[in-house]
């Protein structure tokens, strides 16, 4: 389930970066925050090596009630993004899909 920054590279055909900014402005700030932009140790979790954890608890407006969703960050960019099913088993989310949950 790896993901690297270079699957949200612009150029033709791939897709605009997702910003912090944006991701508070889709979903709220986040429930639980892990690591930091400044936090020098990388951690890898669910295949994704990252310095900085977003957790998003059971959010809403979704028709599947995932009990959560994953954001991780290196530095300001984004790694990946991983949602919680309701019966554990995770689907690796795009800055596309991200962009049309927040906007439900």
């Amino acid at each position: 389930m790896a993901t690297s920054a270079t699957s949200t590279t612009v150029s033709e055909g791939t897709e605009r970066p997702l910003r912090r900014n944006e991701v508070v402005e889709l979903f709220g700030t986040p429930d639980e925050t892990l690591g930091s932009v400044n936090e020098p140790r990388l951690r890898v979790e669910n295949g994704v090596e990252f310095n900085e954890k977003w957790i998003y608890r059971r959010p809403s407006r979704e028709p599947s009630r995932p009990r959560e969703r994953i954001l991780y960050w290196q530095r300001y960019d984004f790694i990946a993004a991983i949602r919680v099913e309701q019966d554990g088993h995770l689907v690796e989310e795009s800055p596309a899909e991200l962009r049309a949950h927040g906007a439900e």
